[in-house]
Formats: structure tokens, C-alpha cells, sequence
């Protein structure tokens, strides 16, 4: 790829995308303090604003991220790599495309999805703590992170967008949206094919790692 193509793709092209859904984000994340601060929030209403907090926060911290990192030491842009990487990272806002879906009304469910968005949340953003100027999405070599939740998965980041991933289909999980998300989960087991293979072409360590260290789910997966 050359300099001009991978600016405009591996660094103009995402922060334009990670600046609108941090705007759409900020702008809800904004109006819920606002009715906070008026009282009108009741307990689902509080944690749709935590939610929406902890994914001002996601967005803030992938923005800063591409706009300081350094180019990749090895990469994979081949076009099967590229088109997994962004379906997985951004398929899921296509279900804001399919309204009308049905939407399950048991206090339960609408609690485990709350529980599941902010835990997901929380342990992508822990886990971006450690990874760093290190993220992309299409693989990408910018160093081998082996600790914190590194230590405990090979890709804590996905695992947390599982999470939250699966909070948000999990009140509308018999429809329409219930495909996407299995899209979702295979785009994201394609990218981790692709990143694990260029990691271990690139970092001769990187085979014990994976041997001593679950892919996502640790002591099954």
C-alpha cells in the first residue's frame, strides 16, 4: 500500500468514522445528563446513560489512538483481511437500519442486556488501556502485548465487543437482528484467522503465547 493510500484508509478514513459515531454518541451520551440533572431518569434510563458514557469513552480512546500511532511493521491488506476487519467493527450499527423489530418488554432480559453492554464496554476499554497505539483494524503488527487482559485471552478486545455486542441484540434476539449479529461473530473469527497469522509470521514468541493462552473465552475457547 502506498503512503498516500494507507493515510486516507489506515488513518483519515477511520478517524472520520470513529468522529461521527463519537459525535451521534456524545449527543445522546449529552442528553441523558441533561435529564439526569433535571431527575428524570429512572433505573433503565441510568443505565442507558452509563452505556452511552462508556461508549463516548470507547470512541475517545480509538480516535486518539489513530491519530498518534505510528505506520504498522507488517501488515495484511489483502482484501478478504479488509473486509472481515470492517464488517466486524462496524456491522453491528446496521442494526439502527432495521427498526421494528420485535423487542422483548421482560424486566429480565432489558436488565442482562444493560449488565452485558457495560461489562463488554468496561473490558474493551480495560483492555485498550493495555493495547494502545498498538490497535487497528485490519491486521496489523505494532508490537506483541502478552499482559493484563493479554494475558488471560489472545484478543480481550473483541471478546469485550462480543459482550456489549451481544447486550445489544439481546432484547430483539428472535428477528431480524439475531442474523446480523451471527455475521457479526463470523466477521470477528475471520479478522482473529487473519491477525494470528500475520502475528505469528511476525513475532517468533508469538506461537507459545497462543499455546499458554485461550483465543476468547479463557479455559474453553
Amino acid at each position: 500500500m502506498s503512503d498516500r493510500a494507507y493515510f486516507y484508509l489506515g488513518r483519515a478514513l477511520p478517524l472520520l468514522v470513529f468522529g461521527f459515531l463519537l459525535a451521534i454518541q456524545a449527543q445522546l451520551a449529552y442528553a441523558g445528563l441533561q435529564a439526569a440533572h433535571a431527575g428524570d431518569l429512572d433505573r433503565s434510563q441510568s443505565m442507558y446513560l452509563i452505556n452511552r458514557v462508556l461508549v463516548v469513552a470507547f470512541f475517545t480512546f480509538l480516535l486518539v489512538i489513530y491519530a498518534l500511532r505510528s505506520k504498522a511493521a507488517h501488515s495484511d491488506h489483502n482484501p478478504l483481511a479488509v473486509a472481515a476487519a470492517l464488517t466486524g467493527s462496524f456491522v453491528l450499527y446496521g442494526l439502527f437500519l432495521i427498526p421494528g423489530q420485535i423487542r422483548s418488554s421482560d424486566l429480565r432480559i432489558l436488565a442482562m442486556s444493560d449488565v452485558l453492554l457495560a461489562a463488554g464496554m468496561l473490558w474493551a476499554l480495560y483492555s485498550l488501556s493495555y493495547l494502545r497505539n498498538r490497535f487497528s483494524i485490519v491486521p496489523e503488527a505494532r508490537g506483541l502485548v502478552t499482559g493484563g487482559p493479554y494475558a488471560v485471552v489472545r484478543h480481550p478486545v473483541y471478546l469485550g465487543e462480543i459482550i456489549a455486542g451481544l447486550g445489544l441484540v439481546l432484547p430483539t434476539l428472535f428477528s431480524l437482528h439475531a442474523l446480523v449479529f451471527a455475521i457479526f461473530l463470523a466477521a470477528q473469527f475471520l479478522r482473529i484467522r487473519f491477525e494470528e497469522r500475520l502475528l505469528a509470521n511476525a513475532y517468533p514468541t508469538y506461537e507459545l503465547y497462543a499455546r499458554r493462552t485461550r483465543r476468547l473465552i479463557p479455559f474453553v475457547l
